[in-house]
Order: structure tokens, then sequence, then C-alpha cells
């Protein structure tokens, strides 16, 4: 009978994230997730029936995240400036975005950045580092207020982000 050397489950609370262009977003992240991948399926004609092979092309899921708004709307800025000045700006000082992708380096200043995700073991020690090289946002969601709202919820916003082709993942030694 087999038995795994380890058998340590991972847990959904045991993760830390780094974004170097969100640093307010870091703090008050509550959900993010590690992207679904699939690979295509090309089929072969017979006589009888096709039959599915492997296709050659990986296709990898957007990177999606929740998040606490700040009562200052710090990291909510955070994201819609950095959308803004991506997609369409309306002034001169949101083209100050370089096109450099750098991001690693502890710029904020940049059209791309790179994100990670930290996995922890269940002693809260980090295990693995997921890498998205050249992430930038595509949408944020909305800030939902409502004045019949029974009992004080925070208000929590999702995000999506591209990157570059797919992610690494990295073990922490």
């Amino acid at each position: 009978m087999y038995h795994p050397q380890e058998i340590n489950q991972l847990n959904v609370i045991s993760f830390q994230t780094n974004f170097v262009r969100l640093p307010n977003v870091n703090f008050y992240c509550q959900k993010v997730n590690i992207p679904s991948m699939a690979i295509g399926l090309a089929q072969q004609p017979t006589i009888f029936t096709d039959i599915d092979i492997e296709g050659d092309t990986v296709v990898f899921e957007q990177l999606n995240l929740s998040f606490y708004v700040a009562e200052d709307l710090s990291n909510y800025l955070e994201i819609y400036n950095w959308l803004l000045a991506v997609g369409f700006p309306d002034e001169f000082p949101q083209f100050s975005l370089q096109d450099s992708p750098t991001g690693a380096s502890g710029t904020t200043n940049t059209i791309k950045s790179y994100m990670n995700i930290i996995l922890e073991t269940n002693k809260s020690n980090p295990n693995y580092n997921v890498v998205f090289k050249d992430a930038f946002p595509v949408t944020l969601g909305s800030v939902e207020l409502d004045a019949a709202a029974t009992s004080l919820e925070p208000i929590v916003v999702d995000a999506t982000f591209a990157y570059l082709g797919s992610f690494s993942i990295e073990k922490i030694t």
C-alpha cells in the first residue's frame, strides 16, 4: 500500500501575497487563486468516431483576487489608477508609467509588475512561491454600498490580472 511522504494538506488560509505594485492590496487581500490551466484537444477522424488526442497549446486562466476596501480607498485606488493608466489615460500625468516590466526591482511606476503568492506550511512557514511575470490589471469590480444593510460587513472587491504566458511554482528552501 502506498503512503505519500507528505500527509499535511494545504490550508485555504495558508498564503501571503507579494504584489510589488500593490502594497495596500497585499494587506487587505482575502482571496487569491492559482489559476487553472488546460490543454486543447485535437480530433483525429476515423471511419467510426473521432478520437480526441492531446493538443499542443496550454491555456492559463487569469489571476483573480478579492480584497477588503480600506476606508481611505488606498488599495482600491492602487488598482484603479493602474488600470486607468494602462487603458485610457485622461491626463498627461497618467502617462508616466514606464514600459519596463521590471516590477521586481521594487518600482511601483510600471505598466506591468511581478505578482507573487507565497504558500505556507501548516506551521505558517513559507513553502512555495507562485510567480506571475508581467502582470497587469484587466478588471476591477464594483464597490457595493447599501443603505439598507442590517450588519456592517466589510466591502469586498474583486480584481482580475493578466500575466505573461505561464506562471511558475518554486520551492522555497
